[in-house]
């Protein structure tokens, strides 16, 4: 049995329309699973790379062990939540980062140097509001001969606000993965924002 010329064209044609249709059910799909990230536009880019580097300066002077100066980066009211342990305004926020060893200063200059890398940043713009999800790094130098020790990796994911041309944190959920300094975490739990 023989398939005519027309019958080969419709079978072609059929075919090619089914792949699209499928292709199509998972570009949607995918795009559907993050709908709430927005596209960088041109009006976006600058706030976008504000916010990006709000974020790095605010983990330089966390590294350097400047627990005063990281409140600066908080509105007023802003919550804290890191890994369950929760402190709202700027005072409380002083006070949860001057219990916290965050690498930097005298006590820690015998262990060595700390670094916080950060990576795959997602920012989301949204007029005077955004949102910033990263995943972070910290690495300790302890000898310049010795190679770099990872200590610690999690989540962020922050709820900004822009206040007269400048970006603050409303709303900052730290989460670690791995490296969970000692101490007492009665409310942790893992969590994703994504």
């Amino acid at each position: 049995m023989g398939i005519n010329k027309t019958q080969g064209l419709k079978s072609g044609f059929f075919s090619r329309a089914i792949v699209f249709a499928v292709t199509m059910f998972f570009v949607f799909t995918a795009m559907g699973a993050n709908a709430a990230d927005k596209v960088v536009t041109q009006e976006t880019l600058l706030d976008r790379v504000q916010i990006e580097d709000m974020i790095v300066k605010y983990y330089v002077d966390m590294s350097a062990g400047k627990n005063h100066d990281l409140t600066l980066y908080y509105t007023e009211d802003a919550v804290l939540d890191v890994n369950g342990l929760i402190s709202t305004g700027r005072d409380a926020i002083e006070k949860l980062y001057a219990g916290l060893d965050l690498g930097g200063g005298e006590a820690t200059a015998s262990k060595g140097i700390m670094h916080m890398l950060l990576n795959n940043a997602i920012v989301n713009v949204d007029g005077n509001n955004a949102t910033i999800w990263v995943v972070w790094t910290g690495f300790i130098n302890e000898d310049i001969k010795g190679a770099p020790k990872i200590l610690e990796q999690g989540t962020e994911f922050d709820e900004l606000i822009k206040v007269k041309g400048q970006w603050f944190i409303k709303k900052r959920y730290i989460t670690a993965e791995s490296g969970l300094s000692t101490g007492d975490w009665p409310n942790y739990k893992p969590r994703s924002f994504r």
